[in-house]
């Protein structure tokens, strides 16, 4: 071999360890190629060191076309195995070998080199001479310098592996982990602890944003620092166990990281879901992560996002489940002010991909746990709904025997007390006794009209007609109560078809109501006038006291049945007229002014 042939061969070793647009790998194959080629070899291998395994696991053979093939060559194993505890060079029988390099039998010796720096072992290269071919000085000083490249080329490769064994190892731990809870807070705590967490942190601040399709907006849920971080469970804790299944956050630390500044700015953010305003937005209609390295060049960014969060560069990843976006993570360095590799953003698609099955599954589930409880609970609702109809049909039974022999106790004691005398005191007796039998006959037809099954008379009705109707029944005493009256009628009331002594009812139940709230006097005022309900024509009746309103505690009572707070009320009058109402496919809206008063608004269908 001429110097030239020497020279040419080393420049391109060292030409190919600086080239920047290849891998390691792909340098090694160049280079065994290159050395068997120059030197006439039969065949040069670089067998790499798997250290988790204590063997040789693969080759870079030149006798493959630079192919790596996998193999098991176990070290120490008396003169069968490689020894690279020396730097020695020894024989080794083709058995061991593959058929390649054993083509030529017994006739093929093969030196081998240890590649070790600094008590790190990263391989081997063995070298396969035919028959009485040897090595000169010249060409083993050439080998020697090409082994120092390789070894320069297997320290990078080296790296690189552990570099991404370490991301993987995390990727799979924090996949455990953010897989092994269904709970949504703790999650997403969980997610983004991941990122900002450790020695070296990947990012300095992290922030998730959710999607609420109805609002069109991405809500601020949570933000997290590597400050916020720093007192949760590293996942970084116990790098020698690459397969540690999961790791932990505690209460007390989600509590803190809720607690600061941070995250009280990020959960008081909206970003609209409109790429033209914001990046984050671009990154879910587009489905794709999306690096700004310059925050301040970039047009599509929300100026005041950027500038209330002091953001300089970013990333923002969405979290994409079954081929929907559920929300993004928008991560930054601006802290520590280091740049966001590629290695990073990476690591962080891969990540987000985790996170974003994880969430939707907890979303998911969420919406499953929320549907059973419903379910339960109108299970519940429907067997009460069946015990208070056995009850229903039992009590309008006994109203409807009561109430002959209350009709006549109610007559006898009316005769009675017109023939005793005035002042006597069994004739207070026999007007308490009428009294009452006139309250429990009302009591007993309202039982009666609320547990039979109502049917409708549909008839056209004219809505002024019918609030006229029902206020001259309850005129008198409204006067005797102190209660002025105050009417807009419309001039001309469109009909609607309706059961008119029906709705009679439900307005003469609500004057009643209005009059009873008003026991020292007020006003009541009646409105009628034009409405829509559901995208239909309808007529309103506004009817609005000054009683004081409903107490709080009790606004949610007041359609149950029987549930009253007058002393002489049965329960059932707002019931029956919520009923009648709503068997007109309308609707009572009530406004209650706690200390002022209340107003009903009766909505009903103009055609139903």
């Amino acid at each position: 071999m001429t110097f030239r042939d020497r020279y040419n061969l080393l420049s391109y070793a060292v030409r190919i360890a600086d080239a920047p647009n290849r891998s390691s790998l792909q340098k090694l194959k160049a280079l065994v190629k290159r050395l068997a080629g120059s030197l006439k070899l039969t065949s040069v291998t670089i067998y790499l060191h798997d250290q988790y395994q204590g063997c040789l696991s693969r080759k870079i053979s030149s006798a493959e076309q630079g192919t790596v093939a996998p193999c098991h060559i176990p070290l120490g194993q008396g003169g069968a195995g490689i020894c690279a505890e020396k730097r020695i060079s020894l024989s080794l029988p083709p058995l061991v070998l593959h058929a390649d390099e054993a083509k030529k039998g017994t006739e093929v010796t093969f030196l081998f080199e240890p590649i070790s720096r600094n008590e790190r072992f990263y391989g081997v290269i063995g070298i396969g001479l035919g028959p009485g071919q040897r090595l000169s000085a010249t060409d083993r000083k050439l080998l020697l310098q090409v082994q120092a490249i390789a070894l320069q080329l297997l320290t990078n490769l080296s790296a690189d592996n552990d570099k991404k064994l370490k991301d993987l190892s995390l990727l799979y731990r924090v996949s455990n982990t953010i897989l092994s809870t269904i709970e949504l807070n703790k999650l997403i705590h969980l997610t983004l602890t991941a990122l900002t967490s450790g020695p070296v942190p990947f990012f300095d601040r992290a922030m998730l944003f959710l999607i609420n399709k109805r609002s069109g907006i991405m809500q601020g849920m949570l933000g997290v620092t590597r400050e916020t971080s720093a007192s949760c469970t590293d996942p970084f804790d116990d790098p020698e166990n690459i397969l540690a299944s999961r790791w932990d956050i505690s209460d007390e630390s989600m509590a803190c990281q809720r607690r600061s500044d941070f995250n009280q700015k990020v959960m008081a953010s909206r970003l609209e879901l409109n790429k033209s305003l914001n990046l984050a937005s671009r990154a879910v209609l587009e489905k794709r992560l999306i690096y700004v390295p310059s925050a301040a060049r970039e047009k599509q960014v929300d100026q005041d996002f950027i500038k209330q969060f002091g953001i300089t560069s970013f990333a923002v990843a969405p979290l994409i489940a079954r081929e929907k976006v559920v929300g993004v993570i928008v991560v930054d360095n601006t802290l520590a002010g280091r740049p966001i590799t590629n290695d990073t953003l990476r690591f962080l698609q891969l990540f987000t991909n985790q996170a974003g099955m994880a969430i939707q599954n907890s979303i998911l589930y969420n919406r499953i746990a929320d549907t059973n409880r419903d379910l339960s609970e109108a299970q519940d609702r429907l067997i009460q709904g069946e015990r208070l109809a056995a009850i229903g049909e039992m009590a309008a039974g006994i109203a409807h025997e009561l109430k002959g022999p209350l009709v006549a106790i109610g007559g006898f004691a009316r005769r009675l007390a017109g023939r005793l005398p005035k002042s006597s005191d069994e004739k207070v007796s026999a007007d308490l006794i009428v009294r009452e039998v006139l309250r429990l006959e009302k009591m007993l037809t309202d039982i009666l009209s609320f547990s039979k099954k109502t049917t409708i008379c549909y008839t056209p009705c004219n809505m002024t007609e019918i609030v006229k109707d029902a206020l001259a029944v309850v005129r008198p005493s409204l006067e005797e109560k102190n209660i002025r009256v105050s009417t807009t009628f419309p001039r001309k009331s469109e009909a609607l078809l309706g059961d008119c002594q029906q709705l009679k009812q439900v307005f003469i139940n609500l004057f009643f109501n209005g009059q009873e709230a008003m026991k020292n006097g007020g006003e009541l005022t009646i409105r009628i006038g034009n409405a829509t309900l559901d995208g239909r024509k309808a007529v309103a009746v506004k009817i609005k006291d000054t009683g004081g309103g409903i107490p709080l505690e009790t606004l949610h009572q007041i359609f149950n049945p029987f549930y009253t707070t007058k002393d002489t009320g049965t329960g059932l009058g707002l019931p029956i007229a919520n009923r009648i109402i709503t068997n007109h496919c309308g609707k009572i809206h009530i406004n209650n002014r706690p200390g002022v008063g209340v107003e009903f608004s009766v909505v009903i269908p103009i055609q139903n």
